[in-house]
């Protein structure tokens, strides 16, 4: 793993770009509570850093990763993020073992995903766009699966390595 902290505190606009997208993509409670004591610090140091960006500014990941860290505590499930962000790919997050592919619906535009939180059993509706970038914009549907487990805080996580979206 790389130093998330090092990394978000060098001023280096693409260091925090892609250690930005390994804070929205981790689980690991250890790692965001260390970042959660340094706020303030990581705030200050990334606050006038040009980070860039065409289609969407690159500042969005840093704000959204800053927001994670800040707030996974009151989350009753990872899966709380996933309606916040257009990045999550449910390809991906299957392949990260954090979703199941319940269904895929190719018959017309848009493509249409139905989704399981592999945490909590919630159930998703995943729209996928297009706009010079792919998009996926998940709404949850029905309960959080009785009996499973959804708190972030507990069990191990598994940290993800960075994977910022495809240009």
């Amino acid at each position: 793993m790389t130093d998330t902290l090092g990394d978000l505190l060098s001023r280096d606009p693409n260091r925090i770009w892609r250690t930005s997208w390994e804070v929205i993509n981790t689980r690991d409670t250890a790692l965001l509570e260390t970042l959660r004591t340094a706020l303030p610090t990581i705030r200050q140091a990334t606050a006038n850093v040009e980070l860039g960006g065409m289609i969407q500014p690159n500042r969005d990941a840093l704000t959204h990763a800053l927001g994670k860290v800040q707030n996974y505590r009151s989350w009753r499930c990872w899966c709380d993020d996933y309606p916040k962000l257009l990045a999550y790919d449910p390809a991906r997050e299957e392949e990260r073992g954090h979703a199941k592919l319940l269904s895929r619906d190719d018959s017309g535009w848009p493509v249409t995903y139905e989704c399981e939180c592999v945490v909590c059993g919630r159930q998703f509706s995943v729209e996928e766009g297009e706009y010079h970038a792919l998009w996926w914009r998940w709404k949850p549907h029905g309960p959080r699966a009785a009996g499973r487990r959804d708190e972030p805080g507990t069990g191990d996580r598994v940290t993800v390595a960075p994977t910022p979206p495809e240009d």
